[in-house]
């Protein structure tokens, strides 16, 4: 019988489809496996730790650490009371120093995971990051001495250069199909939902800069016209802005930073270190949507430079130059993570902590399998997408994604193709992951992978 939920009051069906599906009698215990997590502390992340302690994980072998911008206090607490171990952040004291504080703080936990090893008989170590930090630090002393995996959510961990020197397996969820191409579309519309914050919406004709023309800059393009603004758009591919016809695409991003009193980077990199605070011609609102505070980087330490006064790295940031009020919404931080323990719904989002959690699964049973360590990214397994995006279908917003990539779903040799990584070949992924449920949308027809 499975145990019930421990934290959440809302249950997740995707994740107890995967709880049920999985081959749990093929890999023994979980109570000597130890989880570090580095994630955001939403309220669907406890059900993301309900489902590995309904597997048989130990809470006290559970290590979990927030990000300052994102974590909410009563995530943070539920997660201590039910006996795992939450590491908080030490406050950042300067605006733009994140990164740097934040790897002092993984550093610290890891020490803190290392001697809590030590009294466990611990057989294999699962790290669950966003972002690569907690991935690129662990200690020589612990990847000496135990089994390791790990699984990466996020591109820019993956593309985190000393994750190349690392001497264990990675499982690929950030590049998985799924996430690409459903996840994205709704990351998109949180973001949107969260503009009326920062813009005055009963203006029209607003000027507004959207620089990153992927899926969420797509998406802010888009919400921006319907409220009559004005939108001009940058991109490093020039291509990618002539699909809309009412925007003024440029290929100069200073254009771009002399003309929008808003602008919205959606890039995932430092945008301003081409502006000149010279060059600064009108009062304007710098907001992010992407991750930590890379964004508008150059800009923030000018900020620190000029003294900006600021009780928190939180703070919307307000400075002059040239007689001209320039703001940063949040300290830098994206838009649609602000510590209230929800950015996108949940019966959305249980998608990510769906692949997550299969991200997981698999690395246990590849540690199971292959005692061998070595530097490999491994796709995340096409059946366990397939699994978990046909179980979403029945509870998720499917009208944000297009039909024909939801229906490239049940075509297994259709995600390995939208996915990154090394294949690697399960035959109890495979016989475990399949779905027979007639009242699934687009039903999965697995039976044939292989």
């Amino acid at each position: 019988m499975k145990k019930k939920y421990l934290f959440s009051n809302k249950e997740l069906p995707v994740l107890t489809s995967i709880i049920e599906a999985f081959p749990s009698k093929e890999i023994g215990s979980l109570e000597s496996v130890a989880f570090v997590c580095v994630q955001h502390l939403l309220f669907t992340t406890l059900n993301l730790m309900d489902a590995l302690l309904q597997l048989g994980a130990c809470p006290d072998n559970i290590h979990v650490m927030g990000k300052p911008y994102s974590t909410c206090l009563q995530v943070a607490n539920q997660l201590t009371e039910k006996g795992c171990h939450y590491y908080p952040n030490l406050p950042q004291k300067k605006v733009g120093d994140f990164s740097g504080c934040f790897v002092k703080d993984i550093k610290s936990m890891w020490h803190e995971v290392y001697n809590h090893l030590k009294k466990q008989k611990i057989k294999l170590v699962v790290i669950l990051d966003d972002g690569g930090s907690c991935l690129a630090n662990v200690p020589n002393y612990i990847s000496k001495n135990y089994s390791l995996v790990g699984i990466e959510q996020t591109t820019s961990g993956l593309a985190n250069i000393r994750m190349r020197q690392l001497s264990f397996p990675v499982i690929e969820v950030a590049s998985s199909a799924a996430k690409q191409l459903v996840e994205s579309p709704m990351i998109a519309e949180a973001v949107v939902n969260k503009l009326s914050k920062v813009l005055p919406m009963g203006q029209s004709k607003l000027s507004c800069g959207v620089i990153g023309l992927g899926a969420i800059g797509n998406v802010i393009i888009q919400k921006l016209l319907s409220l009559n603004h004005e939108v001009i758009t940058f991109d490093k591919d020039p291509e990618k802005g002539q699909i809309f016809f009412k925007t003024l695409c440029t290929a100069d991003i200073k254009t771009l930073f002399s003309k929008a009193e808003y602008v919205f980077g959606c890039t995932g990199e430092d945008i301003t270190q081409n502006l000149r605070i010279e060059d600064i011609n009108s009062n304007k609102t710098f907001i992010s949507c992407s991750s930590q505070d890379k964004e508008f980087l150059t800009l923030l330490k000018i900020f620190e430079e000029h003294k900006c006064k600021y009780d928190n790295v939180l703070d919307h940031l307000e400075c002059s130059f040239n007689d001209y009020s320039v703001k940063i919404y949040r300290g830098g931080f994206p838009i649609n993570l602000d510590n209230s323990g929800e950015s996108v719904a949940a019966h959305d989002i249980q998608l990510t902590r769906g692949l997550l959690l299969g991200g997981v699964l698999q690395g246990i049973l590849y540690a199971t399998h292959y005692s061998k360590q070595e530097n490999k990214r491994y796709m995340l397994h096409p059946a366990i997408q397939s699994f978990v995006v046909g179980n979403w279908m029945n509870y998720g917003s499917t009208s944000l994604i297009p039909l024909h990539i939801l229906e490239g779903f049940q075509d297994l040799a259709w995600v390995k193709r939208h996915s990154q990584g090394i294949e690697q070949e399960n035959d109890l992924i495979n016989q475990s992951f399949h779905y027979e449920n007639s009242s699934i949308k687009a039903p999965l027809l697995m039976s044939n992978y292989g």
